[in-house]
């Protein structure tokens, strides 16, 4: 990994998308989506608004990041060099 990371300046950049595409829904959403779906709380109650609402929320964030991530890459592609020096 150290020699890849080396090899490849943009590999902050490349964990990034990693992170905002693996790192959110397996942290906030899929828990809260498992935890309704396993005890099916009455959607009148105030647990199953809240969980939903934290996927949503969540959701909307990774979406967000993701589209960040893109958006960090292509403007860093200009400045990308194999072992470059940053």
């Amino acid at each position: 990994a150290t020699v890849f990371a080396a090899m490849l300046p943009f590999f902050g950049d490349i964990n990034s998308l990693l992170g905002a595409f693996g790192f959110m829904p397996l942290d906030f959403v899929l828990p809260v989506v498992f935890f309704n779906l396993t005890f099916k709380p009455s959607k009148k109650s105030f647990i199953f608004w809240i969980n939903t609402m934290i996927g949503v929320v969540f959701s909307s964030l990774g979406v967000i990041a993701m589209v960040a991530a893109v958006r960090q890459i292509v403007i860093d592609a200009n400045t990308y060099k194999l072992f470059a020096d940053v």
